[in-house]
Formats: C-alpha cells, sequence, structure tokens
C-alpha cells in the first residue's frame, strides 16, 4: 500500500522537525569547538572521543526538547515536568564531558563530587518524568530500557567472554559507558521509529 502524501500541516511538522535537530547540532559543534581549549593535552583516547560523541548526542536531545517546549509545546511528548525532561539530558551529556574536559582545571576530587550531583539529579528528574509520562510514553520507555539493557548486556557478555579468552582488551570502564549511551540513544530512537511515533500527526 502505497504511503499517504503528507498533508501542508504534516509537511510543516516534519519541518520544524529538521530545523530543531539542525539548530540543535550547529550549536553543539559550535559548543565544541569553542570547548576545544580546555582538552588535555597529548592526544586525544579513544574513550574520551566515544565520551565526547555520546554527550553530544545526549546533549542534542536535550537542546530539541528545549526547542520543542518553546517553540511547538504541544508537539512534546510529556506535556509536564518539562524543565525535568530537559535536565535529564542535559545533566546526562555533562557527566559524560567533566572528566574530560575538566580534568586540567578541576580538582579531581571535586570533578568526581560534581558528577556525582550530576547523576544524582539525573535520576530525579528520570523519575520526574516517568511520574509525569501517560501510559503510551511509559510504555515508550520501557521499551527503550528494554532494548537497551538487552544490547548492553549482550555486548558486555561477548566482551568479557572475548577478554578471557585473550581475543579483546584495552576498553576501559570509561569507554564501556560511552559506547552504552551512545547504544542507548540509538535504541530509544529504533523504539520512537518502530512505534511510528517520528510521523507527523493526523488532522484529524
Amino acid at each position: 500500500m502505497p504511503a499517504q502524501p503528507l498533508t501542508p500541516s504534516q509537511k510543516r511538522y516534519r519541518l520544524r522537525g529538521t530545523i530543531m535537530s539542525l539548530a540543535a547540532a550547529a550549536l553543539l559543534v559550535a559548543f565544541f569547538f569553542a570547548m576545544d581549549p580546555l582538552e588535555p593535552e597529548g592526544p586525544r583516547r579513544l574513550d574520551d572521543t566515544l565520551a565526547v560523541v555520546a554527550s553530544f548526542l545526549v546533549l542534542q536531545m536535550g537542546l530539541i526538547t528545549v526547542f520543542v517546549h518553546s517553540a511547538a509545546p504541544k508537539e512534546a511528548t510529556v506535556q509536564r515536568q518539562r524543565v525535568a525532561q530537559v535536565l535529564t539530558a542535559l545533566t546526562g551529556g555533562a557527566v559524560l564531558l567533566l572528566p574530560f574536559y575538566g580534568e586540567r582545571f578541576i580538582d579531581p576530587t571535586l570533578n568526581f563530587a560534581i558528577i556525582l550531583v550530576l547523576t544524582a539529579v539525573s535520576a530525579v528528574t528520570t523519575w520526574l518524568v516517568w511520574r509525569a509520562a501517560d501510559e503510551l510514553m511509559r510504555s515508550l520507555m520501557r521499551d527503550a530500557w528494554l532494548a537497551n539493557y538487552f544490547v548492553i548486556v549482550y555486548a558486555l557478555l561477548i566482551y568479557a567472554a572475548g577478554e578471557r579468552l585473550g581475543i579483546f582488551g584495552g576498553v576501559t570502564a570509561w569507554g564501556a559507558l560511552a559506547v552504552a549511551t551512545i547504544a542507548s540513544v540509538f535504541g530509544s530512537s529504533w523504539v520512537v521509529i518502530r512505534r511510528g511515533l517520528n510521523r507527523p500527526p493526523t488532522d484529524e
């Protein structure tokens, strides 16, 4: 069955989404260029590069959420706890940035304490978003968490077996966290597409 052509309002909806995604990406690219002088001296490690990529994806989701609530609040997936939605992503992204960009300027103990506080804030805001979500959104969050769990756990199982056999090696917990975060972003996106929530709403 051929796909139905988009109505004018659906085209505007898709255009807004594209503009918001590109605007968030552009702002983050500028941000990371501005942060370049803060990088530790010497070549960047692979796990740090993965953490930067993971933080980019998480922060982009946070910025898109800000844009949606500002420009098109009726299209937000969760109408309540808007600040909590934004803080969940922004704190998650910050946790991935501080150990790398703060290495030269923040005392390690203080840096770790800040990360613990941000992690606690992220956990609390995630719970607030869950409590405010309707059944559709809760079902979406459950599916995303389940998909992420299977991907991460089976990847860990394969790597752990390979490491024990001497096939793999050299991956740090920091790098594993970055990979798990990237996988969770793509896993959540897959659930959204699978549920059809990326499609423009009907005019009815």
